[in-house]
């Protein structure tokens, strides 16, 4: 059986998706709460990187790049911000 490639659209649901995991032999691991609690603190960083392209295409490397972009821009942010909270 040929396996679908994942595109964004399967990027962004599991970024945004909260629920059960179904592991290869079918057993349903339930989400506990800590899980649910970090899902949603992250959410914001999940989504922003969901962005980013599948690996798939282009050998990978715009995924390489745009995540190092990406990487590079959050960088930028907790430094200007260590730095207004650090005077």
């Amino acid at each position: 059986m040929s396996e679908q490639k994942p595109g964004w659209g399967l990027q962004f649901r599991k970024a945004i998706m909260l629920g059960p995991l179904i592991e290869d032999n079918m057993i349903i691991d339930e989400v506990t709460f800590t899980e649910a609690v970090s899902h949603f603190i992250t959410i914001t960083w999940k989504l922003l990187f969901a962005f980013v392209p599948p690996t798939h295409w282009g050998g990978g490397w715009p995924a390489f790049l745009v995540a190092l972009t990406f990487i590079g821009v959050v960088t930028f942010i907790v430094g200007e911000v260590a730095g207004l909270l650090g005077c």
